[in-house]
Order: structure tokens, then sequence, then C-alpha cells
């Protein structure tokens, strides 16, 4: 073999200019856990935050704490009152009733730009979801399921692929987590199973507008259940 006929060796690539990964810090994980105590319903709505007790607790700087609260203020999940202390946030009926009707306008367009790409993938993943939803529902663990209700329905928005549908989708579903926190209606419902499997069903089926149907008719239940609350502290 001459000096020509000797395979090249590939050029060793230039990286790009980007930003060091920097490992997660303690505000960070401070942050996560707080968020996921309250969307589970372990800080109820109107627990006040005590900076003290949570850095006695997480062994860290009362200025950590504070740093992950204010990560949380800015997600809408606490909020700080003037000479009162922070909070977690109380969610009223009337506007868990105007996020029930911003997320069906959401979810129909939703379906409507997945609705010809659907798949065996689409199937089999939405039909995933729902077997863990029924399976922590079955078992009455609310917090379980309260994150697999929620897991189910972000999967179309998942599939929609569209970032700004997803973006506000994520935004909705914290509410929609505490609105489960405060109305108990997935532990609370014996059709909770039937209603969801019926939502799949359509989700499945061949009729795009039967869908829509079926999104008016789902959300119109929750909105029920918050009246039933409304009601009740009358």
């Amino acid at each position: 073999m001459n000096e020509n006929s000797k395979p090249r060796m590939p050029a060793k690539p230039v990286l790009p200019e980007f930003d060091e990964v920097v490992p997660v810090t303690r505000r960070a994980q401070i942050a996560e856990t707080l968020r996921s105590l309250i969307l589970s319903g372990q800080f109820a709505p109107g627990t006040q935050i005590v900076e003290s007790e949570l850095a006695a607790r997480f062994g860290v700087s009362r200025g950590s704490v504070r740093e992950a609260i204010w990560e949380l203020v800015d997600q809408r999940l606490v909020v700080n009152r003037p000479y009162a202390g922070t909070y977690v946030v109380e969610t009223d009926v009337t506007t868990m009733e105007e996020v029930y009707s911003v997320r069906g306008a959401l979810e129909r367009h939703c379906f409507s730009e997945l609705w010809n790409r659907r798949g065996k993938d689409f199937e089999k993943e939405f039909t995933a979801r729902h077997n863990v939803l029924s399976r922590a529902v079955s078992s009455g663990k609310r917090i379980e399921a309260i994150e697999a209700e929620v897991h189910f329905h972000s999967y179309p928005y998942e599939y929609a692929g569209n970032s700004v549908l997803i973006d506000v989708w994520q935004q909705l579903s914290q509410k929609m987590q505490l609105n489960f926190v405060m109305t108990q209606s997935i532990v609370r419902s014996n059709s909770f199973l039937e209603e969801t499997r019926r939502y799949l069903d359509a989700a499945l089926g061949d009729d795009l507008a039967a869908m829509h149907a079926e999104i008016d008719r789902h959300l119109e239940l929750g909105v029920q259940a918050l009246q039933a609350l409304r009601a009740g502290a009358d």
C-alpha cells in the first residue's frame, strides 16, 4: 500500500463554545422537594413556609432555602405576603374554572394537531400510562394517583410536539394538581377510572369531533367537582 492509498483519518471535530455543565445545586434540590410536597398535597394550600424550620430540616443555610422559595414564588406555587410570611398558594374555585376553560380549548387544538399522525406508538404509550393510573387509583395511593393522572394527560401534548402547547400545559398542569389536592376527586370518585377509560377510548378512536366532545364532557366533570366543593363551603 503506497502513501496515497492509506485511508485518511477523520478530522478531529472542533467543538463550539458552550457553557460549562453545572451540577444540580442545593437550592434546586430544595426547590424540587418543596414543589413535590406542594403538588402532592403534603403541603396543603395555605400552609406557611418557614425558612428557619426548613433550613434545619434540610441541614442548609437559610439563604439556600430562601432562594428555593423565591423559585417557587416565580412558579406561582407559593406567595409572599409582606410582614406576614410565605404561604402555599390557595387556588380558588373561580380561578380553577377558568383553568378548565383554557385547558379545554388547548386540548381540542392539541388533538387536532396530532390526530392524523397517531400510530401504534401513540396507542401503546397512552394505554400504558392509563394502566399506571389505574393501578395507583385502585391501590388508594393519592399522591401517586395525582402524579399518574397528570402524566396520563400530558402525553397528547408531548406527542403533538408543539413546544408552545407543552409550555402552556406545564403551567396549567401545576394548577390541575392543586385542584386534585383541593377536591381529592381522583380517590373519591368511584367512576373515575371509567371516565378516564372513556377518554382513552375516544383518543384511540376514529372520530375527532367525538374526541372534542369527550374533552368537553371530561372537563365538565372537573367543574362539577369544584362546584360541589364550593357548595360544601357555603
